[in-house]
């Protein structure tokens, strides 16, 4: 009799054996610091993963970093992009549960009589329960599952073109910072030298010393935008290191080629409606949310079928002093007589709809976002001609007003006025093709797809390759 009693419990204590074990992973606020810390651009699985992605382009030890680069860096390291991995992997492992069968229960009950004269005074009573799903439950759970892991996944994608469009917004104003710094030294130096050209004028009587004073008020001006912009270099510096999703000291010595944002994107041959139709349809958010209705679908699926009661068989031994004797077990079924699973249905119903309509909000927002950057793009072209021709016109000036100075007709004073005038003018000209990059990086980002246009003149400026401290 002990033996028989001991075959069960060893089956138990063999299934326990296959269990999962714990295993303790703390956080430590100090060790999670000090790595963040310690990224840098030279880290050798970073430049694995980038030459892994980009097999044409490999460069074991880059020296200049483009935007596409910087892109990969940012998917290597931001931690947007490694939450909704997290998420993915959290979802993925949601499917585990959906698909699993409930276990049976196996109830061990052994009675022993005192004061029997029988041979064996032992009752034994082992009931095992068997729980069988219907109305294809287990399949709804395992579809519900699949569509939530089919959106985590589509979500990763759509979460790496908003931190790519983070990052090209943010390097577009580095280089922003960057040129405008340079011009802005530079009509410092041309407003000094036109100061002291009218100090001269003054102290031999040519001039009044209003005249003086009106010309130190601009150059009071220009030396206070000047620390404006040194400022705003150093604070695009950080804005761009959080772009990337590293310290920003991992940005010194690093040099940047800015020569995607040199040029003005001219938009008026890129087929946007087309582009448009394609985003309502296939941007990765969408995708994603369609998943979502088709798992909201599945559940209020699973519950319709939760309507049908599941059965549990029960097939039992017992051992009554001395006597064996086995049952096949009754099935035992839930009855519905309160309720008929009303209230899961109704709100699964409720939650499909709920999921539509956040759909059809998606697909409005997206079209409002892609209008606006489209027509901000389109109005940008209209400014660029006018700040390119009055670059133009500036430097024909300038050309006219040199070769007066080399006749004799003119002096310096004439010459550093027309400089200045084509720096202003130049400076104005960058801040219409600042206005019209960040159209471009907003309209791609809601296309979610790159943008190929037809680039119009270049700026007379070279692309300078690194931020200037």
């Amino acid at each position: 009799m002990l033996t028989r009693m001991r075959q069960p419990l060893l089956l138990a204590l063999l299934m326990l054996g296959g269990c999962a074990q714990y295993q303790e992973r703390p956080l430590n606020p100090g060790d999670s610091a000090a790595m963040l810390e310690a990224r840098t651009l030279d880290n050798a699985a970073l430049r694995h993963f980038i030459d892994s992605a980009d097999h044409q382009h490999k460069d074991p030890a880059p020296t200049t970093w483009t935007l596409d680069k910087l892109t990969l860096a940012a998917m290597f390291y931001h931690p947007d992009l490694a939450l909704v991995r997290a998420q993915a992997d959290t979802a993925d492992a949601a499917g585990i549960t959906a698909a699993q069968r409930p276990n049976p229960n196996l109830t061990l009950t052994p009675t022993w009589i005192s004061n029997l004269a029988a041979a064996t005074p032992w009752i034994f009573v082992s009931a095992l329960s068997i729980p069988i799903e219907t109305a294809g439950k287990r399949g709804f759970r395992i579809d519900q599952s699949r569509h939530l892991s089919d959106s985590a996944m589509l979500r990763i994608a759509d979460a790496a073109w908003l931190v790519r469009g983070r990052l090209r917004l943010a390097m577009l104003d580095a280089y922003a910072a960057q040129e405008s710094l340079l011009l802005l030294q530079q009509q410092y130096r041309l407003e000094q030298e036109i100061d002291q050209h009218l100090q001269q004028q003054q102290a031999a009587g040519e001039i009044a010393e209003t005249d003086v004073l009106a010309a130190q008020l601009g150059l009071d001006q220009t030396r206070l935008a000047l620390t404006g912009a040194q400022k705003k270099l150093a604070d695009v510096r950080n804005l761009l290191a959080a772009a990337i999703g590293i310290p920003v000291v991992a940005l010194a010595g690093i040099n940047l080629d800015f020569s995607v944002f040199t040029q003005w994107p001219d938009l008026n041959t890129v087929p946007v409606d087309q582009l448009q139709t394609l985003a309502l349809r296939e941007r990765p958010d969408v995708l994603a949310s369609l998943a979502d209705y088709a798992a909201a679908q599945s559940a209020l699926q699973l519950e319709i079928a939760n309507q049908y009661p599941s059965i549990q068989a029960n097939p039992g031994y017992t051992f009554d002093v001395g006597e064996h004797r086995w049952s096949l077990g009754a099935t035992a079924l839930q009855l519905p007589v309160f309720n008929q699973n009303q209230g899961p249905i109704a709100e699964m119903t409720a939650k499909r709809q709920e999921a539509a309509v956040r759909f059809e909000a998606l697909q409005l927002r997206i079209l409002g976002e892609i209008d606006r950057a489209h027509a901000s793009a389109l109005a940008s072209s209209t400014r660029w001609q006018a700040a390119g021709l009055a670059v133009q016109n500036r430097k024909a000036n300038l050309r006219s007003m040199r070769d007066l100075l080399q006749a004799g007709e003119l002096d310096a004073h004439a010459v550093a006025i027309a400089e200045l005038e084509q720096s202003v003018a130049e400076r104005a000209r960058l801040d219409v093709l600042v206005e019209s990059q960040q159209a471009l990086a907003i309209l791609e980002t809601a296309l979610r797809q790159p943008i190929t246009y037809a680039p119009a003149t270049a700026m007379s400026a070279p692309a300078r390759r690194k931020i200037l401290p």
